[in-house]
């Protein structure tokens, strides 16, 4: 048998050590039950008789096997699956191949099962609540979710842990405490792209965009891009409005930061909100904008993909929903207001102080943050891995990927987060709903602000 490498060596006998494992948690093998001899495991798993060997020495460590000289491997203790709970969002599901991650923790961990609890989006309380119920062991975390529990202390019901060094530094900041560890390693990241469709800017043969544009040279393009008039109807650009994810941006570029005085949070300039007036013109300019206010997150790629719109704005995340797509599309940083800024989405992994299976669940975390791990995302999906040396170093393996996969890079220095809006997460929120009755022309600009603090009073009572 020719001798395998050292990394078909060690698949194999994690391979053997899971599959003894498995057969011991789901009952095949009962005690008392004699294993198949080490010949026959060396033939099946393709590996010499001294590296069955090896495996079978720690599963007798492990207390589950007893080797009886001259009779055979006998089974003494049946392993137990101890039940994991992992929360994680829904999205992460297509963003990092997470079943298939999962199963891949499992074949290694088969003493380990896993259950996978739902977060809710943009709702850190309740998973505030899921720590302190015990609902969740280990968890997935967003920036925004990160930030709450910043602002309102509650570090201490999460495990801090060193900040990996191999990982791009920009997320460490994110996430970093005073004493350079963090409750939250990152874990993947994605700034907001714009991303548009190839064929409708051929067609009409216009540019391209490049770094140089504004949101005023993206409205000239889209009126030579919609057909409002036409069968089918194609418009111009679209994304989500209520997303806290997508406005902060217009906020963000103009420089805005809020300030708080007489029980009441102002923008020291009233011209810093000039970007949510000009995005309503465009908005309701015939043809531009689709103005649907109950659209869900998912259906802006859903109206892209079905070429019902020609731009949008959108994540590295959300184009694993475009691999599929059946046209070729690209993408490009977002148009320029008074700066360039985007905001930078990050999800890290944090794992709960008070977990009762705080061995397995800081396992399951490190299994996740590992090159194996961020390799495969890599390699299978479009979003963003956190380890800088896997993100920029290995390629996907996906057949449509756009061509300016990499200008994040180049985006790197105009990242921004929530938190430079000098706004706590929960009026975050707040100020999302409040955009309803502005883009709505229901309310003015002056309006807008008096709507926001209102509502924040109300909240208070």
């Amino acid at each position: 048998m020719a001798k395998p490498d050292r990394k078909t060596f060690q698949e194999r006998s994690n391979l053997l050590l899971s599959h003894i494992r498995t057969k011991l948690s789901n009952g095949t093998y009962q005690i008392g039950d004699y294993l198949p001899s080490e010949t026959a495991l060396a033939e099946q798993f393709e590996l010499s008789k001294n590296s069955v060997r090896a495996v079978m020495e720690r599963l007798v460590e492990e207390g589950l096997i007893r080797k009886i000289p001259r009779v055979g491997t006998q089974v003494v203790s049946l392993a137990e699956q101890t039940v994991l709970r992992f929360g994680l969002y829904p999205s992460m599901e297509s963003e990092t191949k997470m079943p298939e991650l999962l199963e891949l923790f499992q074949q290694k961990h088969p003493e380990i099962r896993l259950e996978v609890i739902t977060l809710p989006y943009a709702n850190p309380e309740a998973i505030r609540q899921f720590i302190m119920h015990g609902i969740v062991d280990v968890m997935a975390m967003n920036h925004f979710d990160y930030l709450y529990f910043r602002q309102n202390q509650l570090f201490s019901l999460l495990e801090s842990y060193p900040l990996k060094e191999s990982t791009y530094p920009f997320l460490n900041e994110l996430f970093a405490e005073e004493d350079g560890r963090s409750v939250v390693r990152p874990f993947i990241f994605s700034p907001v792209i714009m991303c548009y469709n190839l064929n409708h800017f051929r067609e009409e043969r216009v540019f391209e965009p490049d770094s140089s544009w504004s949101w005023q040279d993206l409205r000239s393009t889209l009126r030579k891009l919609c057909r409002p008039n036409q069968y089918p109807k194609r418009y111009g650009f679209f994304f989500r409005l209520a997303s806290i994810n997508r406005w902060p941006i217009l906020l963000l570029q103009n420089g805005a930061s809020f300030e708080r005085g007489d029980g009441k949070l102002k923008l020291p300039d009233p011209s810093m909100l000039d970007p949510f007036h000009e995005m309503r013109e465009l908005m309701h300019e015939d043809g531009l904008f689709p103005l649907v206010m109950s659209f869900s997150h998912h259906d802006v790629e859903k109206l892209f993909k079905q070429q019902k719109v020609s731009v949008i704005l959108t994540t590295y995340y959300r184009l694993n929903e475009l691999a599929d797509a059946d046209f070729p599309f690209d993408i490009a940083q977002l148009p320029r207001a008074r700066g360039g800024q985007t905001l930078l989405l990050s999800t890290g992994l944090a794992v709960s102080a008070a977990s009762s299976l705080k061995k397995e669940a800081e396992r399951l975390a490190d299994f996740m943050l590992s090159e194996e791990v961020q390799t495969l995302i890599r390699r299978h999906t479009l979003t963003l891995p956190a380890e800088k040396r896997i993100a920029e170093g290995v390629r996907t393996e996906l057949e449509h990927t756009p061509k300016r996969f990499e200008i994040y890079r180049e985006m790197i220095p105009n990242f921004a987060t929530h938190d430079q809006l000098g706004l706590t997460t929960e009026e975050i929120e707040v100020f999302g709903t409040s955009l309803e009755q502005y883009f709505s022309k229901l309310a003015d600009e002056e309006e807008l602000l008096e709507i926001f603090n209102a509502q924040l009073k109300a909240n208070q009572q």
